[in-house]
């Protein structure tokens, strides 16, 4: 990799790299992409239809454009670019607040806990762990679910579109939130039914989004613990973004749960979707290891490379068959039960 012309000047960007993410986090708290969404406006059209202070909003506006997020007519009046029109609140905006924001935020800033100690920098905080923690403050946990639903709903076309799902009979997303994924799933094995498995409160939130989608007279909403049991009678697993929430030895668990779930018909396969790690990090790979890290600060799970994907799939009952790219940061990982 070549040295940048300034070292300094590209480390003193990293380190105020905050102030970007405060930008866009703000300008979705008081709507400015959901207003600019019908055509341009000036800032005091803004300001007035958002609820905020002129003068200061047009300062916000000025780092937006900096950022390339928005665009200045000539006449003063500001519109959304193509980056900035996802975040609208039907978009990537929820992600913005999830990540700009408390909880997130204070986690990040124990990281030094996790380094020096080795120990959970959401626990160190808040005295729980972080699920114990959305569930006693439904808000956040919505806050939670809406963020991965954001993430999801560009992630799920390009699953569908890389692995085939027309080849299952009954399909069960384990953990599967709001259902975006499993949604798509369905949507692309027309003749395929689903099962939509999380905790109470979760499955609860998740009809209104799959009657949207129009697959809910396809989908069984069962809630429960996926460390205890997983419906049975299924012949595909769906995991996205559950194994690298938690330690080796929950996932074992988890795993044969899954396992256990599955009809003895051959063909049965476990279609876990995460974030792949190399052997070999570069500077290509910075958003899988910044996700690494926000498990540390989180959760304490991690991503995890394909070999360790392996190992931990044969202590469950499961052979690694193969890593399916999608275009995307993630990847389909496929398992046979043995």
């Amino acid at each position: 990799m070549s040295a940048p012309e300034n070292p300094r000047a590209r480390l003193l960007e990293l380190i105020v790299a905050f102030r970007q993410t405060q930008c866009v986090r703000v300008a979705v708290e008081f709507g400015v992409a959901d207003q600019l969404a019908s055509g341009p406006a000036a800032s005091a059209e803004l300001a007035a239809a958002c609820g905020a202070q002129e003068p200061f909003l047009r300062r916000l506006l000025r780092a937006l454009t900096g950022l390339g997020l928005l665009d200045q007519d000539d006449d003063g009046r500001y519109r959304l670019t193509m980056v900035g029109e996802q975040m609208r609140s039907d978009r990537m905006g929820p992600a913005a607040l999830f990540f700009g924001c408390d909880p997130v935020w204070s986690a990040w800033g124990g990281l030094d806990h996790a380094v020096r100690t080795g120990e959970r920098p959401f626990d160190h905080l808040y005295g729980i762990r972080v699920w114990e923690y959305y569930a006693a403050n439904p808000d956040e946990g919505g806050r939670f679910d809406a963020a991965m639903a954001s993430i999801t709903g560009g992630l799920a076309e390009a699953v569908v579109s890389s692995y085939d799902f027309s080849r299952y009979g009954r399909v069960v997303d384990v953990g599967g939130g709001d259902g975006t994924l499993l949604a798509a799933i369905l949507r692309s094995a027309p003749s395929a039914r689903g099962v939509l498995f999380d905790v109470p409160a979760v499955v609860d939130r998740a009809q209104p989004a799959l009657e949207s989608a129009g697959v809910l007279d396809r989908t069984d909403l069962v809630s429960g613990d996926f460390r205890s049991a997983v419906p049975p009678g299924v012949d595909c697993c769906v995991l996205k973004w559950i194994l690298h929430d938690w330690e080796d030895d929950v996932c074992a668990t988890i795993l044969r749960r899954c396992r256990e779930a599955m009809t003895s018909a051959d063909g049965a396969k476990l279609v876990v979707v995460e974030r792949v790690l190399p052997e070999r990090v570069g500077p290509e790979h910075l958003d899988l290891v910044l996700s690494d890290l926000n498990m540390t600060a989180m959760t304490s799970g991690r991503e995890r490379t394909e070999a360790e994907f392996a190992e931990l799939f044969a202590g469950a009952g499961f052979r690694l068959d193969r890593v399916v790219p999608t275009g995307t940061n993630v990847s389909v990982v496929e398992a046979t039960p043995v």
